[in-house]
């Protein structure tokens, strides 16, 4: 395998959001239409159904009273209760209380019937909204709702032990792999599985040890991997090279399942990544890597620290990535100072959750919650920012750009002018971190909106001040629960 082959046009970000071969910010529209988004057009059919069911019933109502005698009895009106998950607790102020929903006085009125009916029936507290204390044994049943993603048959293939993106999309890429890794070993730190049994930690790992020894290559010739592959071990998309990026992020978990489980796979995993079993040679890739410290972006931070995991003489380009950010400039929003750089929750949490500790990771996690505060304390808008689905296509959302924006959205090829999307596992990582009555209430606004975490927990959902309006983005993926079990873990050992 030739170096030019490994990496000949990584998929650069159409508005130089990386730089050089480090980019996450152009998957493939098939990727895109097939895992995520909901289609706009079905929101205007419910909508136009429940108008029609409104029309029917006003005329049944109509009929109703023209046929009655006018002495008939009329019901107690329930009305729809819209709680406020923006009012901060306090000592005289509980946030599971719900006003009392019987108006007993009010008139008869037949649209009031109707927006009882056609009017959600609010949820019962969740579980952050329904315990003012979050401790231990709340980032515990945390962690297990997050875990019942990686259930077989659930978000795992129970034959081949193999990962799905998504609950309807049974593909993934060698960073969806890292992230099952990574939850894994969380599940197994959190209490939630053991090492034994047929899925204990070690039987699951074994099975992803196995699959990366063996794997299908999109190219006999070069060993390039596939891109994607199937939950049934199927190769299925291809590019013309390694993807750095999630290379990267695999490289980050195996070297912490070498501290994990050094027994049974810290070999294994070196003769896969120095190519002894004659595979893929990652070494190839080492050159273009040691020439990544004019980087700004915390993607490529995050890849080059899981490469520099295994290849010291790239001991100091992670820190010489951090020191570019820094001495790029700064920006000021809400009257925060951050880099000018690319700064994305998602690289960054896992970079503060899943790496070595590094005081200049926290200060820049720190100035970036901080940023996300201080933008809700000025508009009253919840924000946690990062990569993922939403209400059309997958989407990447960024505190800061190197180019000095702050607060956009891009969708891999341009600007993104769509509503924010509050991700649930940025915003249950902030709580975890810091505990804070912002990250409580938004986390409290989220699970309000998206459906009980039976499968997992849904992605996310965007702002709305009265949350039954708002658009909750349902799908349930590896990537929100991935790095909610690693907050859960980093809540309960921290």
């Amino acid at each position: 395998m030739t170096k030019s082959r490994l990496i000949k046009n990584k998929r650069l970000h159409p508005l130089a959001v990386f730089k050089n071969t480090f980019s996450r910010g152009s998957l493939d529209s098939v990727r895109e239409r097939k895992i995520f988004g909901r289609n706009p057009l079905k929101l205007g059919m419910k909508a136009s159904s429940i108008l029609a069911i409104a029309m029917i019933v006003i005329m049944m109502v109509s009929v109703f009273a023209w046929l009655s005698t006018g002495t008939q009895s009329k019901p107690n009106i329930v009305q729809p209760v819209v709680n406020d998950p923006t009012t901060a607790p306090s000592s005289t102020t509980n946030p599971t209380q719900k006003p009392n929903t019987v108006q007993e006085s009010r008139p008869w009125n037949p649209i009031s019937i109707i927006t009882s009916i056609v009017a959600p029936t609010p949820k019962p507290p969740g579980l952050i909204e329904s315990n003012p204390n979050v401790n231990g044994p709340v980032w515990k049943a945390v962690a297990a709702n997050a875990w019942n993603y990686y259930q077989p048959d659930t978000g795992v293939d129970r034959k081949t032990g193999l990962p799905k993106g998504t609950l309807t999309y049974p593909y993934f890429t060698d960073w969806d792999l890292g992230v099952y890794i990574q939850a894994v070993i969380d599940a197994n730190r959190t209490g939630l599985i053991g090492n034994d049994g047929a899925w204990g930690s070690t039987a699951r790992l074994e099975k992803v040890m196995t699959f990366l020894e063996t794997r299908e290559l999109a190219n006999s010739t070069t060993k390039v991997p596939y891109w994607f592959y199937g939950s049934n071990g199927a190769g299925y998309l291809t590019q013309s090279s390694v993807d750095i990026i999630d290379t990267g992020t695999l490289f980050v978990a195996l070297n912490n399942l070498k501290t994990f489980d050094s027994k049974n796979f810290a070999l294994r995993i070196d003769n896969f990544v120095y190519n002894k079993n004659n595979r893929t040679d990652y070494a190839v890739l080492v050159p273009a890597i040691q020439s990544s410290g004019g980087s700004t972006s915390i993607y490529a931070y995050y890849c080059v620290s899981g490469f520099a995991c295994f290849f010291p003489e790239l001991a100091t380009a992670p820190d010489t990535i951090l020191n570019s950010m820094r001495n790029a400039g700064t920006v000021t929003t809400y009257n925060v100072s951050l880099p000018k750089a690319d700064i994305s929750c998602e690289p960054l949490l896992y970079s503060f959750f899943n790496l070595n500790a590094n005081p200049k990771i926290v200060k820049l996690m720190n100035e970036t919650y901080s940023a996300h505060e201080a933008k809700y304390n000025a508009t009253d808008q919840y924000v946690a920012f990062s990569e993922g689905n939403s209400q059309s296509d997958f989407v990447w959302e960024w505190v800061v750009m190197s180019n000095g924006y702050t607060w956009k959205i891009t969708n891999g090829q341009t600007y993104s002018d769509i509503n924010p999307i509050i991700y649930s596992k940025v915003s249950l990582s902030f709580l975890a971190l810091y505990n804070t009555t912002f990250a409580r209430n938004m986390t409290i606004y989220l699970e309000r909106i998206l459906p009980d975490p039976t499968n997992g927990y849904s992605a996310g959902a965007d702002y709305n001040a009265n949350s039954n309006n708002a658009n909750a983005v349902q799908s349930v993926d590896s990537n929100t629960n991935g790095l909610i079990l690693s907050a859960a873990r980093y809540a309960l050992h921290a």
